[in-house]
């Protein structure tokens, strides 16, 4: 509705200024109205006084309920956060969809070396929201932080990449969990903050295969285990740039300070940075 009166309304100060400039006259009507109808079905438009300059009748519209609107601004905010987060990608190797990435160049997207085993690149694809899928023909993990993999694409993708983050990040800083549905049809935004490392030490404390290094950081996951829900390869975001990415998904336990083991990406970002122009040649 408001936007539509506005447009009627520049609509009647272009025709009155019009008007005017070709009368002579210095100022536009006092009298302009603007009037938008929405007329009963089967009943003719009411009419309106003389003085009444432009009306815009619309002559079909129907009344919805609370819940169609609430499920349009659902829509409508779906539509908003798969733009917003159209870096985000899913990795799948053969037949199974493993872990989330992040696209940080046209070509290159970074994930979780936890999602491959033994596969060679041709095995691997990268899946945007879009639908379109993107081979792989070059996985690299560099020797510095072999936790990071960066996908090589055989061609560019459209979608727009997200930014690394570079300086430190202190302790408490917060940032947001960003997690996606397989399909990439739903996107949740968590708020968090980084805390030590000792917590996330605890937390994976049982698990032999998890090592936490310098280049790690912490990010604090609920309490409840049922709210737990990222994935390797997940994104932590702080001002809208790429600052971490997910390593080994989430181990919650209840009631306890659980956190989830993310690359610190700000901390490589010049490295990471070098070796997407050695990919891009």
């Amino acid at each position: 509705m408001h936007s539509l009166l506005v447009c009627v309304s520049a609509l009647c100060f272009c025709q009155l200024f019009e008007g005017a400039i070709g009368n002579g006259a210095g100022a536009l009507c006092k009298d302009c109205r603007v009037n938008v109808i929405y007329p009963e079905k089967g009943r003719p438009p009411p009419e309106l006084p003389k003085n009444h300059k432009i009306v815009r009748i619309v002559n079909e519209y129907k009344r919805i309920s609370r819940e169609e609107m609430e499920y349009k601004d659902e829509i409508r905010m779906l539509k908003v956060r798969s733009k917003e987060f159209s870096f985000i990608a899913k990795v799948k190797v053969g037949n199974s969809t493993r872990c989330s990435a992040a696209l940080v160049a046209p070509s290159v997207a970074i994930t979780s070396s936890t999602c491959f085993l033994k596969e060679t690149p041709h095995q691997t694809e990268v899946i945007f929201h879009s639908g379109r899928t993107f081979k792989v023909d070059n996985v690299v993990k560099p020797e510095w932080c072999p936790e990071l993999s960066l996908l090589h694409l055989k061609t560019p993708s459209e979608n727009n990449p997200i930014n690394l983050c570079h300086g430190d990040l202190p302790m408490g800083i917060n940032a947001s969990m960003i997690m996606a549905s397989p399909d990439l049809r739903f996107y949740a935004r968590r708020r968090t903050q980084v805390i030590s490392n000792r917590a996330c030490k605890t937390t994976f404390l049982e698990d032999d295969s998890v090592f936490v290094t310098s280049n790690m950081m912490c990010a604090l996951n609920s309490k409840q285990p049922e709210k737990c829900a990222t994935s390797p390869g997940d994104s932590l975001l702080i001002d809208s740039q790429l600052c971490g990415l997910n390593i080994y998904g989430f181990r919650c336990f209840s009631n306890a300070l659980n956190g989830d083991l993310y690359i610190n990406l700000a901390k490589l970002q010049p490295m990471i940075n070098d070796l997407i122009r050695q990919l891009n040649g």
